[in-house]
Protein backbone atom coordinates (compact mmCIF):
# COMPACT_ATOMS: atom_id res chain seq x y z
CA UNK A 1 0.00 0.00 0.00
CA UNK A 2 3.00 2.42 0.73
CA UNK A 3 3.71 2.38 -2.72
CA UNK A 4 0.72 3.66 -3.71
CA UNK A 5 0.95 6.45 -1.51
CA UNK A 6 2.22 9.50 -3.61
CA UNK A 7 -0.65 8.51 -6.30
CA UNK A 8 -3.04 8.94 -4.40
CA UNK A 9 -2.17 12.36 -3.02
CA UNK A 10 -1.74 13.54 -6.74
CA UNK A 11 -5.06 12.17 -7.22
CA UNK A 12 -6.53 13.61 -4.63
CA UNK A 13 -5.24 17.19 -5.40
CA UNK A 14 -6.08 17.08 -9.14
CA UNK A 15 -9.78 16.09 -8.11
CA UNK A 16 -9.93 18.89 -5.82
CA UNK A 17 -9.00 21.39 -8.11
CA UNK A 18 -11.34 19.88 -10.58
CA UNK A 19 -14.21 20.19 -8.07
CA UNK A 20 -13.70 23.62 -7.12
CA UNK A 21 -12.93 24.55 -10.62
CA UNK A 22 -16.54 24.24 -11.12
CA UNK A 23 -17.78 26.73 -8.63
CA UNK A 24 -18.50 29.53 -11.20
CA UNK A 25 -20.12 27.49 -13.52
CA UNK A 26 -22.42 26.38 -10.24
CA UNK A 27 -22.67 29.83 -9.86
CA UNK A 28 -23.29 31.39 -13.32
CA UNK A 29 -25.85 28.51 -13.30
CA UNK A 30 -27.52 29.65 -10.46
CA UNK A 31 -28.11 32.62 -11.91
CA UNK A 32 -29.47 31.84 -15.39
CA UNK A 33 -27.25 30.20 -17.36
CA UNK A 34 -27.68 27.04 -19.35
CA UNK A 35 -25.47 23.98 -18.62
CA UNK A 36 -25.04 20.72 -21.08
CA UNK A 37 -27.18 18.37 -18.98
CA UNK A 38 -26.03 15.15 -21.00
CA UNK A 39 -22.33 16.25 -20.79
CA UNK A 40 -22.78 16.90 -16.83
CA UNK A 41 -24.85 13.89 -16.09
CA UNK A 42 -21.69 11.56 -18.22
CA UNK A 43 -19.19 13.28 -16.57
CA UNK A 44 -21.23 12.93 -13.05
CA UNK A 45 -21.18 8.89 -13.69
CA UNK A 46 -17.81 8.81 -14.69
CA UNK A 47 -16.41 10.60 -11.37
CA UNK A 48 -18.44 8.28 -9.37
CA UNK A 49 -17.00 5.40 -11.28
CA UNK A 50 -13.81 6.53 -10.81
CA UNK A 51 -14.42 7.15 -6.99
CA UNK A 52 -15.80 3.36 -6.98
CA UNK A 53 -12.36 2.31 -8.49
CA UNK A 54 -10.36 4.61 -6.09
CA UNK A 55 -12.14 2.45 -3.31
CA UNK A 56 -11.17 -1.40 -4.33
CA UNK A 57 -7.74 0.43 -4.58
CA UNK A 58 -7.85 1.63 -0.93
CA UNK A 59 -6.82 4.53 -1.65
CA UNK A 60 -9.33 6.68 0.37
CA UNK A 61 -8.64 10.31 -0.57
CA UNK A 62 -9.20 9.61 -4.16
CA UNK A 63 -12.20 7.86 -3.32
CA UNK A 64 -13.13 10.82 -0.89
CA UNK A 65 -12.16 13.98 -3.72
CA UNK A 66 -13.92 11.50 -6.37
CA UNK A 67 -17.24 11.60 -4.79
CA UNK A 68 -16.42 15.49 -4.28
CA UNK A 69 -15.58 16.25 -8.06
CA UNK A 70 -18.68 13.77 -8.86
CA UNK A 71 -20.80 15.65 -6.83
CA UNK A 72 -20.23 18.99 -8.05
CA UNK A 73 -20.92 17.71 -11.40
CA UNK A 74 -23.96 16.19 -9.91
CA UNK A 75 -25.19 19.35 -8.85
CA UNK A 76 -24.65 20.73 -12.18
CA UNK A 77 -26.91 18.19 -13.41
CA UNK A 78 -29.70 19.00 -11.30
CA UNK A 79 -29.15 22.75 -11.72
CA UNK A 80 -29.84 22.05 -15.79
CA UNK A 81 -32.64 20.03 -15.51
CA UNK A 82 -34.38 22.57 -13.02
CA UNK A 83 -33.57 25.20 -15.93
CA UNK A 84 -35.14 22.92 -18.61
CA UNK A 85 -38.66 23.08 -16.50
Amino acid sequence: MEERKWQDKVITIVNLLFGFMLIPMIIDSLNGQTINIISSLLTMIGLFTLAYCFLTLKLKLSFISGLFSGTMWAILFILGVHALS
